[in-house]
């Protein structure tokens, strides 16, 4: 489930797009337009934000404080379609804007786009996501549901080179000589098994039935985007 960060302007009097974003299968949260030190902490893990605004021209500093930031997708919704408007928020760092009237089709969509567009440029730069579970490579630490698992250093870049490829198969041949960097050994397929046990007793809810480690039987494993 990704999760959307939203903004709201107290003049904006009435919003149901929390609701329509809900049904669409988005986890919100809510938060005060200006409040940018609870943005900070909010903004953690969360996929995209939204900031809700009824005069954009009000907020352009705004944008720029949150850009500097983060470098999650930003998203403007405003009932002002003037084009002054629209080109400062691009300049102060927003990656989209939208006016009323918003088609929630056409709004869910973009957000969409947002997101996948975000997870393949930071996928090998540091930061990947995937339903419950996040990876930061930078920090080399994993999170399931905002709660930090810990794994070892050869667990984390089992994880991490699958997570780099998603949907793809990585044989055990493959695995091992890129995380040991060395020529195979005796004994190799059995080690690489071993660890991806260790890793799905940590990452899965049920280990028996994994839904992000796939194995394919008779080539080897698959992280599943």
């Amino acid at each position: 489930m990704d999760d959307v960060l939203m903004m709201y302007d107290l003049q904006w009097e009435d919003c149901h797009l929390k609701e329509y974003l809900q049904v669409g299968g988005y986890r919100i949260t809510e938060m005060n337009i200006f409040d940018v030190e609870l943005f900070k902490k909010n903004s953690i893990h969360k996929d995209i934000v939204l900031v809700i605004c009824a005069e954009p021209s009000e907020y352009f500093d705004l944008c720029r404080e949150i850009r500097a930031c983060t470098q999650l997708p930003i998203m403007i919704i405003s009932k002002t379609d003037d084009e002054w408007s629209k080109i400062m928020m691009f300049r102060s760092g927003a990656d989209d804007y939208l006016a009323e009237p918003i088609q929630e089709m056409a709004l869910i969509a973009r957000i969409q786009a947002h997101i996948k567009q975000f997870r393949r440029l930071t996928r090998f730069f540091g930061y990947i996501k995937t339903r419950d579970l996040v990876i930061e490579a930078l920090s080399r630490r994993v999170y399931i549901n905002d709660i930090e698992v810990n794994l070892t250093f050869k667990e984390f870049d089992i994880l991490l080179y699958m997570a780099q490829r998603p949907n793809s198969a990585v044989t055990r041949e493959e695995l091992y000589t890129a995380v040991w960097s060395q020529k195979l050994i005796q004994g190799y397929a059995d080690t690489i098994t071993t660890y991806i046990m260790r890793l799905r007793q940590k990452i899965e809810v049920d280990p028996d039935n994994p839904k992000y480690l796939e194995t394919i039987w008779g080539v080897g494993y698959r992280f599943v985007l």
